[in-house]
Formats: structure tokens, C-alpha cells, sequence
């Protein structure tokens, strides 16, 4: 150092020049990776809708079990169990939402959304299915990409935002289908793609089977994708009580699905019915072992209690005319309300939550109905009623 001090300078001046360099780069590069990178937990919100169902929370009280009607925000790491008499609902904090059928048990393994507003990391929701089913409705993915993943002992399966989809799990296999939207599973380190109306299955220790074709969806453009009217009429129905004040039925995006809504203001305690038509006129396979409706839908505002005095005016109602192997012409009705204050008869109605998504399955109408259809004549989808605003984003008419 004493024969050349000079040069040691040089290297202290050098050294310290780049550490300077590397301070005014790199800790605007850390804080601007940290601003785009960094995440934070959310929370769900788990309703009951049947009977009880439990909560665990991953971490304090234990079991906490919600009676119908009641609901809580739970963490990551929470597990839900709905028993043989219980369902629920669950809402993320993203709008996408989920169905828990009875007898299933569901971990919410992960929900985390970007921390700050520039940020570039998407919105993940992480479920692990023990056993089960679950029907989960993603919703719109614009300024924030969405990663929702569903794990099963045999798969793992990625689903698409804006999209309705049905996982049924076991410890033998698990059972994917898409009615909108797309999905990718993966299992055995083989991956298949599902595209809207496809399935598959997963065998434990096998590859997903190659996708194939959900039985038959007899309705033109179930999930009411524009142009409506090549498949849908809109109509307005005053009945005979003189009233004057037409609904409205028009897209709208609602929690990040887009749908159609039904809305009628000003109604004045008369009657009116607003809602879609379409009409099918088509004779039904024989042999055909199912017949079923499925739909999302959800119901803002009622102001007629329950289906009114005749349980014939609901907010929104199904109808599907047919003809029986008599030719005599019948139909099948089911109607959807959030009140009944009145405590009118509700014979043909089902009480969901008020403005909550909700998914319906009628279930095989073949083992219902009083005759057996031998062909369908039309498909109606409308609020009735005095004031109300219904929404209804997806629907099938599902024959096998």
C-alpha cells in the first residue's frame, strides 16, 4: 500500500462508485419489483342456504358451525363442511362464487389479491376438494388476471375466468365439466383442455380420459351471448289488471358475470311479466334416461311477497311447456323469491338468498313429473310480479 497508494486510491474510488451505482439502480428496481409483486391474503364469505354447516378456521375457536340463513368471512386455511342435509354458498372477493353441495368438503387453501394498485400479479383462489361436489362460477377477469385452481387427490384443474363449472370428487376418481368457459386438468403429468359443454374424468393414478361431449343441451345460446334475438324473444306481459308500466330486460354486468336483467319499477301493485321466450317445438330422444334445467341466476328486489296469493308471480320463474305421450299439452314451473312477508303459499317457489348468485339444478325431471314429456314446445325465463329485478347469466335445458 506504501509503494503504491495511487492505485489502492483508484480501487477505494471504483468500489465506491459502483456500490453507488448499484444503490441508485437497485433500490428503485427492489421498491418498484416489491410494488409490482407484492400480495395480501383476502377473505371469503361462506352463507348457509340448507341446514348446518360447519367452518374451521385454520387457526383459534374450532368448529363453528352457521344454521341456515347465516354467514361469516373466513381466512385462507379455512375447511367448510356441508353434511347429507346442508348446503352454502361461498363469495370470494373477486365476485367468483361457489356452490357447496350436501356432503362435501371443501379447503379454501389460497386467496390473495395484488397489494397495491400497480401491481402485476393476478388474483389467485386456491381450493383443495376432499370429497364432494361443487358447481363455481369465476367471474370476469378485465384489469386483473384471475388464477383459480381446484385440487383433488387425483387432479388439479385451472379454471377460466367468466365461466360456469362442476367438480365432483371422491377418493376414486373426479368428475370436471364446463358448461361455460374453458378448464385445463391436469394429472400424471398429462394435461387436457376442456372447451365450453365438454367433461372428463380422473381415475387415482391416471391421466385425465380425453374430453368429450356433455350430454345435449337442447336450448340455442344458453349463455345469451349477443345477438339474442337469433334464438330469444324479449317480452312484456300486462295480464288483465289494466296496468300500463312495462319491465325491462337488458345485458348488464353484475359481480363480474354478465347477464341478462329484469327490472320493473313503478308497478303500482299491478301485474306484469318480463322475460325471455324460446321457442323449440322438437320431439325428445327416446331412449333418454335424464331430462334437466340448470341455470345461474340471482334475485336483487321483490316487492310482491313470495309467489303472490296464487304462488304464480315470482321474481323469476322457469317455465317448460311440453307435450306427454298423450299429446295433452302440460308444464313444469319453478320459481325463485328472496321474502315472503305476507306468508303467501309458495307451492311452486324456492327461497334463495337475496342477491346472492345462485346456481339451480332441477334435477332429473324424468323421476318428477307426473307423465313423461314426450315433446318440448317452449322454454320461458321471466320476472313476474309487481316490482323486482331479477338477473339470469346461463341456462340449460340438458337431455341424456
Amino acid at each position: 500500500m506504501r509503494r503504491n497508494p495511487e492505485r489502492i486510491a483508484w480501487i477505494f474510488l471504483i468500489t465506491a462508485g459502483l456500490l453507488f451505482c448499484l444503490i441508485v439502480v437497485g433500490v428503485p428496481l427492489g421498491v418498484r419489483h416489491f410494488l409490482l409483486t407484492s400480495q395480501h391474503e383476502q377473505k371469503a364469505l361462506v352463507e348457509s342456504i340448507s341446514g348446518t354447516v360447519v367452518v374451521e378456521p385454520p387457526l383459534g375457536r374450532g368448529a363453528i358451525p352457521l344454521s341456515k340463513g347465516e354467514s361469516m368471512s373466513v381466512p385462507e386455511g379455512t375447511l367448510v363442511r356441508a353434511d347429507e342435509t346442508s348446503e352454502a354458498v361461498i363469495t370470494f372477493y373477486d365476485h367468483s362464487f361457489m356452490r357447496v353441495f350436501a356432503g362435501t368438503t371443501v379447503r379454501l387453501e389460497q386467496m390473495t389479491a395484488k397489494r397495491y394498485s400497480i401491481g402485476r400479479v393476478p388474483n389467485v383462489i386456491s381450493l383443495a376438494l376432499v370429497s364432494g361436489r361443487l358447481q363455481i362460477g369465476t367471474a370476469i377477469s378485465t384489469t386483473t388476471p384471475l388464477e383459480f385452481i381446484v385440487s383433488t387427490f387425483q387432479s388439479k384443474a385451472t379454471l377460466a375466468p367468466d365461466g360456469s363449472y362442476s367438480l365432483e370428487a371422491d377418493n376414486v376418481q373426479t368428475d370436471i365439466s364446463t358448461y361455460r368457459g374453458q378448464a385445463s386438468i391436469e394429472a400424471q403429468g398429462q394435461i387436457v383442455s376442456l372447451s365450453e359443454r365438454q367433461r372428463t374424468t380422473v381415475e387415482i393414478n391416471q391421466p385425465p380420459h380425453t374430453a368429450s361431449s356433455m350430454a345435449r343441451d337442447l336450448l340455442a345460446n344458453g349463455t345469451l351471448a349477443d345477438p339474442i334475438a337469433e334464438s330469444w324473444s324479449i317480452f312484456n306481459d300486462q295480464g288483465t289488471d289494466g296496468g300500463i308500466v312495462d319491465g325491462t330486460a337488458s345485458v348488464v354486468v353484475d359481480e363480474g358475470r354478465r347477464a341478462y336483467q329484469f327490472n320493473r319499477t313503478g308497478g303500482y301493485g299491478n301485474h306484469c311479466e318480463t322475460g325471455l321466450e324460446q321457442v323449440l317445438n322438437r320431439q325428445l330422444p327416446d331412449p333418454m334416461t335424464s331430462l334437466s334445467i340448470r341455470a345461474t341466476l340471482k334475485v336483487k328486489e321483490q316487492s310482491l311477497s313470495g309467489g303472490g296469493y296464487l304462488s304464480s308471480e315470482y321474481p323469476l320463474i322457469i317455465r317448460l311447456t311440453y307435450r306427454d305421450a298423450y299429446d295433452n299439452e302440460a308444464e313444469w314451473v319453478q320459481g325463485f323469491y328472496i321474502q315472503n312477508t305476507a306468508n303467501y303459499p309458495t307451492t311452486y317457489g324456492q327461497q334463495i338468498p337475496q342477491d346472492r348468485w345462485y346456481f339451480y339444478d332441477s334435477g332429473n325431471l324424468l323421476e318428477q313429473l307426473p307423465v313423461r314429456p314426450y315433446k318440448l314446445i317452449r322454454v320461458r325465463v321471466y320476472a313476474s310480479g309487481w316490482d323486482y329485478t331479477s338477473l339470469l347469466s346461463d341456462i340449460a335445458l340438458v337431455v341424456e
